[in-house]
């Protein structure tokens, strides 16, 4: 919106700076803000109308062209132009020594137009006691004089505004409800001849973009690990940080291969994309799940949800890429083969960015199976041709048959070099109690683990939302999600550009295995994780500039001479085989940096369950590729089955390749004698590149915070704490928490600006030694840089807390205790260990400080120097309500019966007196009788008929009335 204070502002409007302190000089001097444009020394400052290139030398000159315009035919124009008419007519009207300082401005209407320049308020508006100054010389002594003069606070410049300057009024209050009205202090100061423009500052509202509105959000705990925001789980997957960066999934579009997602479901319907979307169960276009009592077709709705759900619409939860177009293809629902799966994998494959699954063979330890022909080649077109050539890229969750000692190494879709493998880890830093392993899977999101640890909160069917979407069918569309905030930022990734910044990015820190091993190319690997936790910060800050890797190469390697043909797999022994391979060098296939390495086998087996199998490269890494599995008693064995390796990824290849297998034998019972326990043959399969894939590689994990958002005390940082600062501006804790300055009893290091202890009888101190104090703590006093034991006069040094503590209020000193005095304060005697009051007659304790003052005159002692503070009185005075008087008021007698005479009330039925009972009255009231020195009543019977009206009051009972009690004394009395 336009600010509209138009006689100051308009007359300076796009000139230069010197030529506005020129025009600025005019109204100082008392110019009419015209003469700004009209005298001919102020030519150059012509007032420059945004009105083409035309210049106005004059308002009416200026209307008129505005009106003629034809693009002021509208609401708006017509709007603006009525405010002009109003502010001329008004111009006009104010005299020229007013004109000279602004006309709207001293009208008030100047300051109902600042205050309107934003709109309506639906609420009320908060006006603080702040005022932005703009002075014309922009000079600050001259803001400081003005402050002082017109009675506000000087708060200083604003930020780096020159000539804008914060003042504060004390008289205002703080926050109102209505604006500051004139007369006012605010008023002569935007009256005065160096000010320029006067606003009170309204408080205004504003909502926090970074942090979405969904009810769900605080709860989505693995939006907010890591140790610096206070949550359980141990590692930050940094999604807020890409966020924050600018990265939401903009432009990728995903596809969810499941039993259908509900594309009309309140959070997610906005980013739904038909185009990626499919039944191929029902073969139409519509994938919305069939519904039934038990809501079993609820999976892909909650995939999608974490991948895709709207952020800040106040509903549900928020997706991980929450600007992502999401998709569905409805193919679980209905009979399942190798051809509807390959439609799936290759649907719409140059518009749909990412495919994420999370299904696959039975996870019940016994299954073996992979994909078959028909999807399998679709693996490899999608690879080959998705995305226009650059690749389909395929996420897949490693499977949830750990319970039943299952292994994702028996999945033929987790051991293709085309998918990505995700596992999960749990709030809590732990393997899952169903997470299966093994040496194919690339990398890990958080899901559910134990019944205490937090579950992933999705979109659900039926419109609603479910905080209980558990196991790795919640991490791989997590993980799709992620790499929908690479492809954000780098939207020509190849699918193995995505395998490679995952494998260089990936966060194994927090992630509780035993079998972490750094690979020979300095990975950390793990087959329960793979290469860690998906930092999404780290993953789009390093996709924004990626290299396209080298083209794939493939290099097939087979055994020879005795470590090729048929062997013996023992009972209880390990079968031990290796083959020198140069990887095909010299060749066009050659490979010096592995990526995939694949084991191809076939072997016989009585009880297939009871094998191990490990393989371990020249650079000494050892895979688990095939992990014992209990309830596998086939005798099937293994025919040409791809086993996939991770663990490699960038060693050389070139060296002697180690095959083991183990047969661990378990239960004879379970073994057929008839059938020979052989290795048949076997042979490997390296994928990878000749060059390096990315030779100029260097990333530092903080560059993928934005370093825009850091701390203010921070120099550059990983996050936006001041916990996570790369270097302070000021001084650091020793646990690294930059502060603008070091706390009382710690200086900084002259080097490392770490805040340092003092020495322990130091406040404060420029080193570390006892000589190098310059402030004492409590208890001490500074002699040449040391802090010795001495108190002040006034203070003892108590023992206990070796502090100084201040004597009793009559003691001038003491010792041990406040209350052991050695001297006393005037006005006080010493007797014993105390001092006691000893003020002169006519004269009181003022304080301890003051000592003795003289009492009023009327006054023999006294506890003050007013007139109502006597506590006794001289001769022929009497002490009443703790004044000196010569005579008792009425009803009152004076009581001798102590040493301080003073005056009492009398009984209630006595006028005067001489003593406090009713038999000391010397003088009644009326309608009272003096008898014997006491006040009784006139009895009123004898106005009344003796035995008539006074004896009828008494047989009705109304003697007890006190109003016929007292007309008929004697009556009732039993007088008459």
């Amino acid at each position: 919106m336009m600010r509209i204070h138009l006689a100051r502002t308009c007359p300076c409007q796009d000139i230069t700076s010197e030529e506005r302190n020129e025009c600025r000089m005019s109204k100082a001097t008392g110019h009419s803000s015209r003469n700004c444009y009209n005298n001919t020394d102020y030519k150059k400052n012509l007032k420059k109308y945004s009105h083409g290139n035309t210049t106005c030398k004059d308002d009416s000159q200026f209307i008129s062209l505005v009106s003629m315009h034809k693009s002021c035919w509208s609401a708006y124009c017509v709007t603006f132009l009525f405010i002009l008419t109003v502010y001329f007519t008004l111009a006009s009207a104010v005299p020229s020594n007013q004109h000279t300082r602004g006309q709207f401005a001293s009208s008030g209407f100047s300051r109902h137009i600042a205050h309107s320049r934003r709109g309506h308020q639906k609420q009320p508006r908060t006006y603080l006691n702040q005022f932005a100054v703009n002075l014309i010389n922009g000079d600050e002594a001259v803001a400081i004089a003005l402050a002082r003069k017109y009675g506000f606070v000087f708060k200083g410049q604003i930020g780096t505004l020159e000539g804008w300057y914060l003042f504060e009024d004390k008289k205002v209050h703080k926050r109102s409800l209505k604006v500051h009205h004139k007369p006012s202090s605010s008023h002569r100061l935007e009256n005065d001849p160096h000010v320029f423009i006067v606003e009170q500052q309204v408080v205004l509202k504003r909502t926090k973009r970074s942090i979405p509105n969904d009810p769900a959000w605080t709860k989505m705990w693995y939006m907010h690990c890591g140790g610096v925001n206070n949550s359980v789980c141990p590692t930050s997957m940094r999604i807020s940080d890409a966020w924050r960066s600018g990265y939401h999934g903009d432009g990728v579009v995903v596809t969810i291969l499941d039993d259908g997602i509900e594309t009309n479901h309140p959070d997610l319907w906005q980013n739904y994309d038909a185009n990626a979307s499919y039944d191929i169960n029902s073969l139409d276009n519509d994938p919305m799940p069939r519904y039934d009592h038990s809501n079993e077709n609820k999976h892909g709705t909650r995939c999608a949800g974490v991948v895709a759900a709207v952020s800040d619409n106040g509903i549900c939860s928020v997706g991980i890429a929450s600007k992502a177009k999401i998709g569905g293809i409805r193919m679980l629902d209905g009979e399942v083969t190798d051809n509807v799966e390959a439609q799936s994998l290759g649907y719409n494959h140059n518009y749909i960015d990412i495919y994420s699954a999370s299904w696959g063979p039975d996870d019940d330890g016994v299954t073996i199976e992979g994909p078959g022909f028909l999807a399998m080649a679709a693996f490899k077109e999608g690879a080959r041709k998705g995305r226009n050539g650059k690749g389909s890229i395929f996420v897949w969750a490693s499977g949830n048959g750990g319970h039943n000692k299952d292994t994702c190494s028996c999945d033929g879709y987790i051991n293709s070099i085309y998918t990505i493998g995700i596992s999960s880890v749990s709030q809590n830093g732990k393997r899952p109690w169903y997470l299966e392993s093994c040496a194919s899977t690339l990398a890990t999101t958080y899901s559910s683990g134990e019944i205490d640890e937090g579950k992933i909160i999705t979109t659900d069917l039926r419109r609603q939302c479910t905080y209980a979407h558990t196991g790795t069918s919640a991490s791989a569309p997590m993980a799709a999600g992620v790499i929908a905030l690479m492809l954000d930022a780098n939207k020509n990734l190849t699918w193995r550009d995505v395998q490679h910044i995952i494998v260089q990015t990936s966060n194994p820190y927090g992630l509780q295995a035993h079998d972490w091993v750094m690979n020979g190319a300095g990975y950390n690997v793990s087959h329960v994780f793979g290469f860690g936790l998906m930092d999404a910060a780290k993953l789009t800050h390093v996709s924004k500039n990626w290299t396209t890797v080298p083209e794939q190469k493939q290099c097939p390697v087979s055994p020879i001479g005795r470590n090729d043909g048929v062997h013996s797999i023992n009972n209880s022994q390990t079968l031990q085989l290796s083959v020198e391979t140069r990887a095909c060098h010299g060749k066009a296939n050659e490979i010096e940096y592995l990526e995939h390495v694949v084991l191809r086998i076939s072997l016989s087996h009585v009880r297939r369950g009871d094998l191990q199998i490990f393989l371990t490269s020249p650079a000494g890494t050892r895979s688990n590729i095939l992990e014992r599995r209990n309830l596998d008693r086939s005798t099937v064995g293994f025919d040409e089955w791809n086993f996939m390796t991770t663990h490699h990824w960038g060693e050389n290849p070139q060296g002697v390749w180690v095959l083991e297998i183990f047969d661990s034998y378990y239960r004879h019972r379970y073994r057929d004698n008839n059938i020979k326990n052989q290795l048949l043959k076997w042979q490997m399969v390296f994928y990878g590149t000749k060059t390096h894939p990315q030779p100029n590689f260097y990333y530092n994990s903080c560059d993928a915070f934005p370093q825009d958002q850091c701390h203010r005390e921070c120099n550059g940082c990983c996050g936006p704490t001041e916990q996570e600062c790369r270097a302070c501006k000021h001084v650091s804790t020793f646990t690294g928490t930059c502060i603008p300055a070091c706390p009382h009893h710690q200086f900084p290091h002259p080097y490392t600006r770490i805040c340092q202890p003092c020495w322990k009888t130091c406040r404060e101190c420029s080193a570390a030694y006892e000589y190098n104090c310059t402030a004492c703590a409590d208890g001490f006093a500074l002699f040449e840089g040391r802090c010795m034991k001495q108190c002040a006069k006034g203070f003892f040094l108590d023992h206990v807390t070796q502090r100084c503590l201040i004597c009793h209020e009559s003691c001038f000193t003491c010792e041990e205790r406040r209350d052991k005095c050695t001297s006393c304060r005037p006005g006080f005697e010493h007797q014993g260990y105390s001092c006691e009051p000893s003020c002169p007659a006519g004269t009181f304790l003022l304080s301890y400080e003051s000592g003795c003052s003289f009492c009023h005159p009327s006054c023999l002692e006294c506890t003050g120097q007013s007139q109502q503070q006597c506590t006794a009185c001289g001769d022929k005075m009497v002490l009443h309500k703790r004044r000196c008087i010569e005579y008792c008021p009425k009803k009152h007698y004076i009581d001798e019966s102590k040493s301080k005479p003073s005056c009492k009330l009398c009984h209630q039925s006595c006028k005067s007196c001489d003593g406090p009972l009713s038999t000391n009255c010397l003088s009644c009231n009326a309608d009272y009788v003096l008898l014997n020195g006491e006040c009784r009543r006139i009895c009123r019977d004898a106005v009344y008929s003796r035995n008539t009206f006074c004896s009828s009051a008494k047989s009705r009972g109304l003697c007890k009335n006190r109003f016929w009690g007292w007309q008929c004394c004697g009556t009732c009395s039993g007088v008459y």
